[in-house]
């Protein structure tokens, strides 16, 4: 039991590792649609300043409102990619918590495997602390996201006719968008830390299921000793 509850303990990690992994995948996508969207917002403002003071009118404004459907295709993909981030999160936490649990049910008079639990602990607890400080910052970056959302579906193309109207869209969606992005910086970093702390346990892990699959080997190939045969004595002369 020792072992098959040692080798789950590290099946969990490895959960936890791949979760982690994930949602640092979609931290860093979140960052690239941000700061897409900035600079398509840029883009759609340029343009539509230039709109009003060029010969060519039309041309900028059309430019504009492609630049605003780009925009709006953006910030759509957002809130998927927070939600899959929450995903995520709560898979890392919910593995993390399996893993101590189960490495707290370890027979540890064995000092091999004693060391093994040692070693593992304090990294994967490392790894919850990191996942829960995660998730408060997802959940504020999550607000801003969805602010930003719909303060991009103001700026619209026909916004573009009416210059007051568009400047406010724009400031308000580049405002919401600027504090997304923080957010998504500053989680970034706890998820890289979190996804640091999660590929070492899953090395000390590596180790454990390699120690206890040879362990297992071991005592299949151990001989079963025999019971004693009676020793015949020789006839007494």
């Amino acid at each position: 039991m020792t072992t098959d509850t040692t080798l789950s303990a590290a099946d969990a990690v490895f959960e936890a590792e791949q979760a982690v992994s994930r949602a640092r995948w979609v931290v860093e996508e979140l960052q690239e649609t941000i700061g897409s969207a900035l600079r398509v917002l840029d883009d759609a403002e340029l343009d539509s300043a230039k709109a009003k003071l060029s010969e060519r009118g039309s041309f900028y404004l059309e430019a504009a409102g492609e630049h605003l459907g780009r925009l709006h295709t953006r910030c759509n993909d957002m809130p998927d990619l927070t939600r899959d981030l929450f995903v995520h999160l709560n898979r890392a936490s919910q593995s993390v918590t399996d893993a101590r649990n189960l490495l707290d049910l370890a027979d540890t008079s064995d000092p091999v495997i004693a060391s093994e639990v040692a070693q593992l602990k304090p990294r994967i607890a490392v790894v919850g602390e990191m996942v829960a400080l995660a998730k408060p910052v997802a959940q504020l970056a999550a607000q801003h996201v969805e602010t930003a959302h719909r303060a991009s579906r103001d700026v619209t193309a026909l916004g573009l006719l009416e210059p007051v109207s568009l400047e406010r869209s724009i400031a308000t969606a580049g405002k919401e968008l600027g504090r997304a992005d923080e957010d998504v910086r500053l989680l970034g970093n706890v998820v890289d830390h979190a996804a640091a702390s999660a590929r070492e346990s899953a090395g000390i892990a590596s180790e454990i299921t390699d120690n206890a699959r040879r362990r297992m080997a071991e005592q299949s190939r151990d001989p079963v000793p025999s019971a004693s045969l009676p020793t015949t004595r020789s006839p007494s002369r």
